[in-house]
């Protein structure tokens, strides 16, 4: 009988070391980094004006206005208002959406200005549209005074200049030399200014040249129509080349320059007398100087202020004008 023991294999188990629970820790770190950051983020905007506020909201509504690769702003975009991109529009205009671009533009200018400059700029503004308000009224009144004077010289210089009109309101002052009959202020159907009129309109550019306001011109006339007319040489013509006769003695006797803005060409579509279209008095030249206002004079100061910082900045130089002494021409 053998005594030989059984061979007896054994085989042990490995058992399978844990990955360190695998990869949900390193899910559960990114949204907690996420949370964080969105807190933060929150906690920032709350921390910003309400004019930022505006700008990061406009930003999100309107991503397409930012070029992606260089971060700017396309000027072409600004035009766009929302809906337009879609099928259906805003229904404004093309002029109406680039008023409102520039409006926005503005105050994105106006914006960049502190809130104690912007108040020493206002009450400038304010002081200015006061002092320019009383110089325009001085004015109306030397003209008038210099009117009457010249009346008094000769018979035929009454005749003439008693037909100059000046009158001033809230809006504008406005001077007008009113053709009560042929040969007066022109020669009958064309733009050869009378010498009295040359040396009316030098008398009222020495008074204007001293204001710091703009000034437009109007041509009109009356409703007669030339004799082929139609394609030809017309009232449009007559009343633009009057007007611009008008301008071109008051540019040379002493208004500085680009205090002119308009020249414009009214025909017959204004006429003094709307009874009757032919009548002699609704052929005129009008001088318009239209009052200053407080916002136009504040956001001129506020351009003139941002040009500045600009220059300055560029040149290194420390130095900033003051906001209340800024030229206003």
């Amino acid at each position: 009988m053998s005594t030989e023991q059984p061979v007896i294999i054994k085989k042990r188990r490995k058992r399978a070391h844990h990955g360190h629970h695998g990869g949900a820790w390193k899910v559960a770190y990114a949204d907690f980094v996420t949370a964080m950051m969105a807190f933060f983020l929150v906690m920032w905007i709350l921390g910003l004006s309400e004019q930022t506020k505006k700008h990061v909201a406009n930003f999100f509504r309107e991503p397409g206005v930012f070029d992606n690769k260089r971060g700017r702003q396309i000027p072409l975009e600004l035009e766009l208002q929302p809906g337009s991109r879609g099928n259906k529009g805003n229904g404004a205009g093309k002029e109406t959406r680039k008023q409102e671009a520039s409006n926005g533009l503005q105050n994105q200018k106006s914006s960049a200005v502190s809130e104690e400059v912007r108040m020493a700029m206002s009450q400038a503004a304010y002081q200015d549209s006061i002092r320019i308000a009383d110089m325009t009224r001085q004015t109306a009144e030397k003209i008038q005074q210099a009117r009457s004077l010249m009346m008094s010289q000769s018979a035929e210089m009454r005749e003439t200049v008693k037909n100059m009109t000046i009158t001033l309101d809230d809006e504008a002052l406005r001077i007008e030399l009113v053709e009560m009959r042929d040969n007066l202020f022109f020669n009958p159907g064309s733009d050869q200014l009378k010498p009295i009129a040359i040396k009316l309109l030098k008398v009222v550019a020495s008074y204007l040249a001293k204001l710091e306001n703009h000034v437009y011109i109007e041509g009109h006339t009356d409703a007669k129509q030339y004799p082929g007319s139609v394609g030809g040489y017309s009232n449009w013509d007559l009343s633009s080349t009057r007007a611009n006769a008008a301008r071109r003695v008051l540019e040379s006797n002493g208004l500085w320059a680009d205090q002119i803005t308009n020249v414009v060409a009214c025909a017959d579509k204004n006429p003094i007398n709307p009874d009757n279209p032919f009548d002699a008095s609704n052929r005129r030249v009008t001088i318009v100087v239209p009052m200053m206002k407080q916002a136009d004079l504040l956001k001129k100061k506020i351009n003139e202020y941002l040009s500045t910082q600009t220059r300055a900045a560029v040149s290194g130089s420390p130095h900033v004008a003051s906001p209340s002494t800024t030229s206003l021409r």
